[in-house]
């Protein structure tokens, strides 16, 4: 069967025979606060799986700290939740019904359109992090929201909460630049799917989340490359591990990198690098950092290789994301 839409998402008009839903509310009804921050999430997995939180996903009633952080740190990236930084002055409103004028009388055919607009401010106002966000244009992608008091916010979908639809192609991250009475800020701002209904929203309390949802941090991104000087050799180079932040030339250091987190397959074997030459892992004896360079490194080989070699460079750690680098060796 092809995936489709859930049928609880759709513009669902009234229908004949069922009569309206009673009016009476319990005493007490939970509340959806104002949103904090967003976890982007593509609707579909490569593999066709939804991507959603699950009944069974919960422990005794709560949603346990190892599953948020096996999301966040997911190696697949089209399963993996990007938790953006606090969003700030939120505007997130559904337009005027779609009529018909029918002898002057506007009869309802579909809901209008929620649009939703936020700004990120200071240092998550960089042109960088508007690059960040505009890199989910093209893919279909969908968004819990996390609120002030850390619920999160989804579509209910029977046994398992839906991240909310982003309709494809209106997401947009605009650069606005400092003046004298504003500081530098991203504008977000994307249509909410067509088939969303509002009524099926829903929260998993904060109480049903074991961490604090605000605390939780997407993933920093980061890379390197080999430095020509001193010359490379079949078991020496020297590395510059950097983030995709900072100035030109000189982007900011990725500090605090250790052996261990060498590594071609996302920590299974670690203290390691990869010989695309020979098609196998070469271990690592020594990662040492250069006095007076942040950032820069030295690596020893245990075992040495080839002259015209091409090694590949590689960095797992919790809360980072390294895009491998190569080197050839002369």
């Amino acid at each position: 069967m092809p995936l489709t839409k859930s049928k609880k998402a759709m513009f669902e008009p009234c229908t004949c025979g069922t009569g309206g839903k009673n009016t009476g509310q319990p005493n007490c009804v939970p509340q959806i606060n104002r949103v904090a921050l967003l976890a982007l999430v593509q609707t579909f997995a490569d593999d066709g799986t939804r991507n959603s939180i699950k009944k069974t996903d919960f422990v005794n009633g709560v949603l346990p700290e190892t599953f948020i952080d096996a999301k966040i740190n997911e190696p697949d990236p089209s399963k993996r939740w990007y938790i953006t930084p606090k969003i700030n002055t939120v505007t997130d409103v559904r337009a005027e019904p779609v009529t018909f004028d029918i002898d002057g009388i506007a009869a309802i055919v579909d809901q209008g359109i929620r649009t939703f607009l936020g700004s990120y401010y200071s240092k998550s106002g960089s042109p960088q992090f508007a690059g960040v966000l505009n890199s989910f244009q093209c893919l279909d992608m969908s968004e819990f929201e996390i609120t002030v008091d850390g619920a999160i916010v989804g579509i209910d979908n029977g046994d398992e909460l839906l991240p909310i639809d982003i309709e494809t192609g209106t997401l947009y991250a605009g650069v606005v630049k400092r003046t004298k009475t504003d500081p530098n800020s991203v504008s977000l701002t994307f249509a909410v799917g067509e088939l969303v209904r509002d009524e099926n929203l829903i929260q998993i309390g904060a109480g049903s989340i074991e961490p604090n949802m605000l605390l939780k941090k997407g993933l920093i991104d980061s890379t390197g490359e080999a430095l020509a000087a001193p010359v490379i050799t079949t078991t020496t180079v020297r590395v510059d591990l950097n983030y995709a932040y900072g100035e030109f030339p000189n982007k900011l250091p990725r500090k605090d990198v250790v052996v261990a987190d060498l590594s071609p397959d996302n920590g299974v074997t670690p203290s390691t690098v990869f010989n695309k030459s020979t098609s196998s892992n070469v271990a690592v004896t020594s990662l040492t950092p250069v006095t007076g360079e942040d950032g820069v490194y030295d690596i020893v080989l245990a075992v040495a290789q080839n002259s015209t070699d091409e090694i590949s460079v590689d960095v797992y750690k919790l809360g980072f994301d390294f895009e491998a680098f190569t080197y050839l060796i002369p």
